[in-house]
């Protein structure tokens, strides 16, 4: 048996940090206690003194064909990016891109070698198919383990009321739907000043967001609002909330390298409302509020958002690329939230892979770090102080500079694999794995 043996780290178990070793034997989790002893001679040892063990983080929401379709060049970014990132599990949402048949295109799926290192499921989308059924749902998770679905709303008047059948066998079900709001305006478009009829698209936008809050009460299902980003938006949610069947994935708006190039000022990033006076972007105080209770789970940051001069090939961390952003979000929670005494550790950890491992139906195998489950362990070093500063919008230290970002990722195990040291990827040795998923319960 292949092992690995970590040694001396600090793991987060209900809450609380206890220095343990962890053993890992071929992509599981063998052993997790004191003072365990090398099982063969030549077993690799990594001292993980003053080091936090803690579980792969999980991408809820990424549309990874699309972005790794392009070349091999675009394939190794991606890699990188969430290895990087510790992210170990991703989550896409089934398009129907080749047939009208959710059966159809889900096995074409899976007979693609997308050659991502991390482990990859789906969401089936509820909109765009000429025909959806119940007895589809059903057949999605007991047989293919999709256990969550994605919707883009609003959805045209004349299917709202076969939508509105299927949101009631998917609470029957507990299967959750991610609700993707579709922006009423163009997110590449530039305005100077507000129009009567810009007014009204926001205006639209908040009572559609209400009307599938409402939707989803009625019909007893659990849904997630995706990429949350203003105050009036998660006012809305929180008067719905209060049964337990409503969730939402917060933005966190933050600004680091030359990732600030894009915004046009301190409340549109992010958005898709630019230039809005109406609308007001999550306050730092209400985004730590919710995001210590079940119900809030943090969203990745946008993809493609970087400044001048990218540079694509480079494995070097504080360069900006593409995903620079989605790359350094650990650090930036870290930084913001457990040194700064917003949360604590087991409340990051919770946050960042056990809540959304619950949710999209994945845990215990991932999500956590327990004997049976996946071997899916970052080495993250606290201690770390970074080359790249962040700030969030409106929000500077007292010296007017941004705060310098602490901790990066120093080993990913995938699946027991090491595809991360520190310095070199080894991404060529673990392919990523469908997951038959539970629901959520």
């Amino acid at each position: 048996m292949d092992y690995v043996l970590i040694k001396n780290g600090k793991i987060v178990v209900d809450g609380e940090l206890y220095y343990k070793d962890v053993l890992i034997g071929n992509d599981k989790l063998m052993e997790i206690s004191e003072g365990i002893e090398r099982p063969e001679p030549e077993t690799p040892v990594i001292d993980a003194k003053g080091k936090l063990l803690i579980p792969g983080t999980i991408d809820t929401n990424i549309f990874f064909s699309e972005l790794i379709s392009s070349d091999d060049a675009a394939l190794k970014r991606f890699n990188q990016a969430q290895i990087s990132a510790g992210t170990t599990t991703v989550l896409e949402p089934i398009l129907p891109e080749v047939s009208f048949s959710f059966r159809e295109e889900l096995i074409r799926k899976k007979k693609i070698n997308y050659g991502i290192n991390a482990d990859y499921g789906y969401h089936l989308s509820m909109s765009d198919w000429d025909i959806l059924k119940g007895a589809d749902i059903d057949y999605c998770y007991a047989h293919e383990g999709i256990a969550s679905f994605y919707l883009k709303w609003p959805v045209k008047q004349d299917d709202k009321d076969a939508l509105e059948r299927l949101l009631h066998v998917t609470g029957k079900d507990s299967t959750p739907v991610l609700i993707d709001m579709q922006r009423p305006v163009d997110v590449n478009v530039w305005y100077e000043s507000l129009s009567d009829e810009y007014l009204e698209s926001i205006n639209s936008h908040l009572a559609q967001m209400k009307e599938i809050l409402e939707l989803s009460v009625q019909a007893k299902c659990t849904i997630c609002i995706l990429n949350v980003c203003f105050k009036e938006e998660l006012e809305l949610i929180e008067r719905f909330s209060a049964n337990g069947n409503v969730y939402a994935e917060l933005m966190f708006p933050f600004h680091i390298a030359d990732s600030d190039k894009m915004v046009i000022d301190n409340r549109s990033v992010y958005s898709g409302f630019p230039l809005v006076d109406k609308l007001n972007l999550l306050a730092e105080a209400d985004i730590w509020r919710c995001l210590t209770k079940e119900n809030f789970l943090l969203a990745k940051p946008m993809n493609k958002l970087s400044g001048q001069g990218v540079v694509k090939s480079s494995q070097v961390d504080n360069r900006p690329d593409e995903y620079i952003l989605m790359k350094n979000l650990l650090s930036v929670m870290y930084t913001w939230g457990v040194a700064r005494g917003k949360i604590s550790c087991g409340e990051w950890v919770n946050l960042i892979s056990c809540r959304p491992a619950r949710f999209m139906g994945v845990f215990p195998q991932k999500g956590t770090l327990r004997v049976g489950s996946d071997a899916d362990i970052v080495v993250w070093n606290p201690d770390y102080k970074r080359n790249l500063y962040c700030h969030l919008p409106g929000v500077e230290a007292s010296d007017g500079n941004p705060f310098p970002l602490e901790g990066r990722v120093e080993f990913v195990f995938i699946k027991g694999c090491m595809v991360y040291n520190g310095e070199n990827f080894n991404s060529h040795k673990v392919n990523g794995r469908y997951l038959y998923r539970s629901p959520y319960l």
